[in-house]
């Protein structure tokens, strides 16, 4: 039996479903800041900055895997099933290694195309200054967001409820494909583009592989350490 053709039509659609959610979390997210006095400020301090991004995550949570469900029953009652002894022992060094090895394979030879675009100066600068957004004990909630929060819920939305739709209306391979360029992106940094990218497409083959979200997650929180200690410590 030939395979069905994808619904490119159909796929529109779901994106521009994930648009509207993503349009409706970002509104939340900026309600946040006006709320706080925040909205024009040039460095949001932390405690504003978690309360942003809560307010986003709520909105993606409450609203995706009611639009694109990715498993049965409820988020809650499944999230403590994903996660198993083998996501830890390969998703932390494949997490360090994507960040470490991975990062640099792809943005070494952009850097001496486009030096000034790609040095590691300005591959860096967001992430420093976020980190500089948290000075002495908010570098725990900094943590806190970084490293555990926005890998449980950027791949909930992206590999579990993104990627399904689009893997089961296009296929695996375009499904990985278009998910993990949206992921790169909605990070709304040119510089980070290709990298993010590289790193989506692990973290999709990881969710296909597995058939579950666990890998990934870790993988994901093992990623941001790694990225997040290189602009605190080093």
């Amino acid at each position: 039996m030939p395979e069905q053709s994808p619904n490119w039509r159909e796929a529109l659609s779901s994106v521009a479903l994930w648009l509207m959610v993503y349009v409706g979390a970002s509104f939340a997210s900026l309600f946040v800041l006006v709320a706080t006095g925040q909205s024009a400020a040039d460095a949001v301090p932390m405690w504003a900055l978690a309360m942003n991004v809560g307010a986003m995550w709520a909105v993606y949570l409450l609203v995706m895997p009611r639009l694109m469900p990715f498993q049965e029953g409820r988020l809650r009652d499944s999230f403590g099933s994903w996660f198993t002894r083998r996501d830890l022992v390969v998703g932390v060094p494949l997490g360090v290694g994507s960040q470490l090895i991975l990062m640099n394979l792809v943005n070494w030879p952009l850097s001496k195309l486009f030096p000034d675009q790609f040095s590691p100066e300005q591959i860096s600068q967001r992430a420093e200054e976020i980190a500089d957004t948290a000075p002495g004990w908010w570098a725990l909630v900094l943590v806190a967001v970084v490293v555990v929060g926005a890998p449980i819920v950027e791949e909930i939305v992206y590999r579990g409820c993104l990627q399904t739709r689009l893997s089961a209306i296009l296929g695996t391979a375009a499904g990985v494909a278009v998910t993990s360029a949206i992921f790169a992106l909605v990070h709304l940094t040119p510089v980070e583009i290709p990298g993010l990218f590289v790193f989506a497409v692990v973290l999709g083959v990881a969710r296909h592989r597995t058939g579950s979200l666990g890998l990934p997650i870790i993988t994901h929180m093992a990623f941001n350490a790694v990225g997040l200690s290189l602009v605190m410590f080093i």
